[in-house]
């Protein structure tokens, strides 16, 4: 087998009295699962001592099961029904040692999907198009304790790949969901079109620009140009409320990225404090948490 094949495995103490060996046929190159079996024996000494000894050594897991939507694999995952909102349905499953989960999503319509996992279980999660097998995006523990996030603009109809597995290894029960966010109706406001820097409007030093992200995957660029040197304070955040949480991007005259942030003006607010020299800047906002509800203002003050 080589560098082309792995075999992982688990040892299953059953509350019938039986042992049950798990094995799979792993491919290395994509941790696809060729082929799933187990074998179950009666108890006898030998197995006890094994199971007694605890821990896990050489591939098995002596104490989670395989879940029943085993086997899958990235060519073989498993059907989700995206939710609507954050009482999406809750699929359980666990991870062995070695053990990687995947999950088909099909959105019904272009909005912001959230993807996360819930338990104790320390998870890391990778989002795919199918049909490429471009990875889009991957988290750790953006989602609650060590559980994995991860919010990303789909488009209809296309088909997606979340697959999760174990942080460094590890095993245990965890529970997936995910539902669309339905996008509040904000009319587009008077800087637009704006989503790239080529159509950046101006912004003057000292004074606000109001704007709305009124579409799912709607950013804002904003230009500005420093003509004295020195420190200055870059914001956006919302009119109504800190519950918008906004992302601002900072690049030179270059398209080189400066510097970036999500919740330095305390709460969701976006905020950068930092020297700028003479030349004209570009500022690249969206949003990346919960739908808009509200319109933000973006500013840029000389300290």
């Amino acid at each position: 087998m080589g560098a082309d094949w792995m075999v992982s495995g688990e040892i299953i103490d059953t509350a019938d009295g039986v042992i049950r060996f798990y094995t799979r046929l792993i491919r290395t190159e994509d941790r696809a699962i060729e082929a799933s079996f187990h074998f179950d024996f009666e108890r006898n000494a030998q197995i006890v001592a094994l199971l007694s000894s605890g821990g896990s050594q050489g591939g098995r897991s002596l104490s989670v099961a395989m879940d029943s939507l085993e086997p899958d694999s990235f060519d073989n995952p498993v059907s989700y029904e995206i939710g609507v909102d954050d009482n999406a349905q809750v699929v359980n499953r666990t991870l062995q040692n070695g053990d990687e989960d995947f999950f088909l999503l099909v959105p019904e319509s272009d909005e912001r999907l959230t993807m996360e996992t819930t338990g104790s279980t320390d998870t890391f999660m990778e989002f795919y198009n199918e049909e490429t097998r471009q990875k889009l995006a991957e988290d750790d523990d953006s989602g609650s304790g060590t559980n994995a996030r991860i919010r990303y603009s789909v488009q209809a109809g296309k088909r997606y790949i979340v697959k999760v597995r174990g942080y460094d290894g590890e095993t245990g029960e965890y529970g997936f969901r995910a539902w669309l966010q339905v996008q509040v109706s904000l009319a587009p406001d008077e800087y637009e079109p704006d989503n790239d820097s080529a159509s950046a409007k101006q912004i003057e030093i000292g004074t606000s620009q109001q704007h709305t992200f009124h579409t799912f995957d709607d950013v804002d660029w904003v230009k500005f140009q420093i003509t004295q040197p020195g420190s200055y304070t870059i914001r956006a955040r919302g009119v109504n409320s800190n519950s918008l949480d906004t992302y601002i991007e900072l690049f030179d005259s270059d398209m080189n990225s400066i510097d970036e942030d999500d919740d330095g003006g305390g709460n969701l607010d976006s905020r950068l404090s930092l020297h700028l020299e003479s030349g004209l800047y570009y500022l690249r906002i969206e949003y990346i948490n919960e739908s808009p509800d509200q319109p933000y203002t973006i500013s840029i003050v000389a300290e």
